[in-house]
């Protein structure tokens, strides 16, 4: 059909997409993120929220879209060590803020599927930036704040599935997996950085 390019598309089938994510980020066993020599996992995972957003484009038509994509994911904590004496005394406080950043482009596919699902995946590399902010509180000899900023790299892939629920707009569920590091100065190891995404999902089509 010479004029299917310019007839409306079903928004699982459109050619673009702007997504939003709210969802965790479970980062891998041992993954260290707080202050140099600050250690605030233990023999478990830490989790994230998560905050985050993308662009979907599909280059081609046919029963799987090729295109590309890119965007941006960022995870947040607050974490306190309070080590004490033995009558309960407060010896030393210690807060960790934590702040990671990551923008991603990859290549992207979408099959679109009836009854209005899509699935997708893209992978790609990602720009990873870190920032640590540490206080101590010791007493009596007083407190000490230490902040660490690094930017790095690494890959990302993910995928996910969504359905229309009218109009232009799909929501649904995806996954995205991260590995990459940030540097954080000559003194200090750099930022290991992996784990995975967890998140709801809001599509507007175009």
């Amino acid at each position: 059909n010479a004029w299917e390019p310019y007839l409306p598309r079903r928004a699982s089938a459109a050619r673009d997409h702007v997504q939003g994510i709210i969802g965790i980020t479970q980062f891998a066993t041992g993954t260290t993120v707080a202050a140099p020599g600050t250690n605030v996992v233990n023999d478990g995972a830490q989790t994230f929220p998560m905050l985050g957003g993308s662009f979907q484009h599909a280059m081609t038509d046919g029963e799987i879209r090729l295109g590309i994509e890119g965007g941006l994911s960022g995870g947040w904590q607050s974490t306190r060590t309070v080590l004490a004496a033995g009558n309960g005394t407060i010896v030393t406080q210690r807060s960790n803020d934590v702040l990671l950043l990551d923008g991603f482009v990859g290549a992207y596919a979408s099959i679109p599927l009836e009854g209005g699902w899509r699935v997708y995946g893209g992978a790609g590399p990602v720009l990873q930036y870190a920032s640590i902010k540490s206080l101590d509180l010791d007493q009596p000899t007083g407190s000490e704040r230490d902040a660490y900023d690094g930017v790095g790299g690494g890959w990302y892939a993910r995928a996910g599935v969504e359905l229309e629920v009218g109009g232009p707009l799909l929501v649904g569920f995806g996954v995205r997996w991260v590995g990459a590091y940030a540097y954080l100065g000559p003194d200090f190891r750099d930022l290991i950085v992996e784990g995975v995404q967890f998140g709801f999902t809001v599509s507007q089509s175009y």
